[in-house]
C-alpha cells in the first residue's frame, strides 16, 4: 500500500524516517500511524462486532442512543477534571523506581523519550492541512477504534465473566492504560479510562465516551499545534500539575458533582 503513495517499499520507507525527519518520511510515519490502529483496533471490533456479538449486545452498545444534555456534561465532566488529571500526570512522571530496577527505569524513561520525538516529529507540519491531519490520526482514529475495543467488545466480555460493573470499567480501564506501553503516564490514563468507562455505563451510549475521548485528544492536538505554530515553548503550553492544591481538590468534588447530575438525568 505504501509504494503508490510514497513510491518506496515499505521496508525502505521505514528505515529511511527511523533515520532522517524529512517532510515525506514523517508523513509516512503518520501515514503507517493511522494505518496500524485501524489495523489494530477498529476493523477487528467492527468485524467482531458484525460477526460474534449477538442482537441483544449490539444494541446494548447504544450506537442509535444519544442524549444531548448528557453529551454535554459528559464534556464538562473532561474539563472539570483537568487539575486533577494534571496532577496525576506531575505524579506519575515524576516516579523513581527502587535501585534494583534502575536498568528497568532507564528503559521506561527511553521509551519515553522516544515517545516524546515521535509526537515532536507529528508537530513539524504547522499548517492548518497539518493540523487536520494530526486531528484525524492522534484524536478521531484513536476515540473510535479504541473506545470500540475497551468500551465496545471487551467491557462485553469481561462483564460475562466478572459480572460487576465497577469491576470491569477499573480491569478494562487498566488494559487502556497497559495497551499505551508508557509508564510515566499510566495513572493519567487509568483515570482517563476509568472514567471514559463510566460515562459509558451511566450513558448507556458508545457514543459519549468516543466524543469525549475525541475531544481531549482533540485538545492537546490544538494546543500543541499552536504552540509550535507561534513558537511558544513546550514547557509553557504544558504546565500539568502547576495548578494549586484548591483547584485539585475542587476539581475531585465536581467531577462527583457531574457524575451525580448525569447519572441523575440518565437515572441509572
Amino acid at each position: 500500500m505504501a509504494i503508490p503513495l510514497f513510491g518506496m517499499s515499505f521496508s525502505d520507507l521505514f528505515t529511511a524516517s527511523a533515520t532522517d525527519a524529512t517532510p515525506e518520511n514523517v508523513a509516512f510515519i503518520k501515514y503507517y500511524q493511522i494505518v496500524n490502529h485501524l489495523g489494530m483496533f477498529t476493523v477487528p471490533s467492527v468485524l467482531y462486532i458484525r460477526v460474534f456479538m449477538r442482537p441483544v449486545d449490539v444494541e446494548m452498545l447504544g450506537f442509535k442512543r444519544l442524549n444531548f444534555f448528557s453529551l454535554l456534561a459528559s464534556v464538562l465532566i473532561l474539563f472539570a477534571a483537568l487539575p486533577f488529571t494534571n496532577r496525576l500526570i506531575m505524579w506519575n512522571a515524576s516516579m523513581h523506581l527502587p535501585d534494583f530496577l534502575g536498568q528497568v527505569e532507564e528503559m521506561m524513561r527511553k521509551l519515553e523519550d522516544s515517545a516524546a520525538g515521535m509526537t515532536t516529529l507529528f508537530f513539524q507540519d504547522t499548517r492548518v492541512k497539518g493540523l487536520w491531519v494530526n486531528i484525524f490520526m492522534i484524536a478521531l482514529v484513536p476515540a473510535v477504534g479504541e473506545e470500540l475495543v475497551f468500551r465496545g467488545v471487551l467491557f462485553r466480555i469481561f462483564h460475562k465473566w466478572i459480572r460487576n460493573v465497577h469491576g470491569v470499567v477499573v480491569v478494562t480501564a487498566l488494559l487502556f492504560s497497559f495497551m499505551h506501553m508508557q509508564f510515566y503516564g499510566f495513572f493519567p490514563r487509568l483515570f482517563l479510562g476509568i472514567m471514559f468507562g463510566y460515562l459509558f455505563v451511566f450513558t448507556r451510549s458508545i457514543w459519549v465516551p468516543m466524543f469525549v475521548h475525541f475531544i481531549n485528544n482533540g485538545t492537546a492536538v490544538i494546543s500543541a499545534w499552536y504552540g509550535q505554530r507561534e513558537g511558544i515553548p513546550w514547557e509553557e503550553i504544558d504546565r500539568a500539575g502547576s495548578e494549586p492544591t484548591v483547584a485539585v481538590l475542587l476539581s475531585i468534588v465536581f467531577i462527583f458533582i457531574l457524575f451525580g447530575l448525569l447519572r441523575k438525568m440518565e437515572r441509572v
